[in-house]
């Protein structure tokens, strides 16, 4: 059974404190959602040590908030991830500085990113078919081109 509970950004570091408290010893994942501009939804998932239930926290930030690597560990791995991918920054870890992506240039995972391969090529195909052709009409399976008339 999982739960979802929205909380404040100035509530964060309580709440995640208060659920491993309460025996969400798991740190599952954390993740963030870009909303647009600095505009971020950060979520963590904490469930009980069997398994047996899980809870998702949620917060709407504007760029940074707190660290949980004090109450989960392994939340180091996750926030770093979501820093490189995103630019959010967590305050109280070093390890999960914001910085570009020196192939990249940005932060892909945001909505606002552009693949710049892929802006920079022509699309392939033509925009608009050409009318005075034709397709070629398939045929069923198992019938060969030969049996046509």
């Amino acid at each position: 059974m999982t739960s979802i509970k929205s909380v404040d950004k100035s509530d964060w570091m309580n709440k995640a404190s208060e659920m491993k408290q309460l025996g969400f010893v798991r740190c599952e994942w954390l993740t963030a959602t870009h909303n647009g501009g600095d505009s971020f939804e950060i979520s963590l998932m904490v469930s009980r040590e069997d398994l047996t239930e899980s809870l998702i926290l949620t917060s709407e930030i504007a760029g940074s908030i707190d660290s949980l690597v004090t109450v989960y560990p392994n939340a180091d791995f996750h926030e770093r991830e979501v820093s490189q991918m995103f630019g959010v920054e967590f305050i109280g870890n070093e390890n999960a500085a914001p910085a570009f992506n020196i192939e990249l240039s940005g932060f892909p995972l945001r909505r606002d990113f552009a693949l710049a391969t892929r802006a920079d090529t022509s699309w392939p195909g033509a925009v608009e078919p050409d009318e005075t052709a034709k397709r070629r009409p398939s045929l069923p399976p198992g019938v060969l081109p030969e049996w046509n008339s």
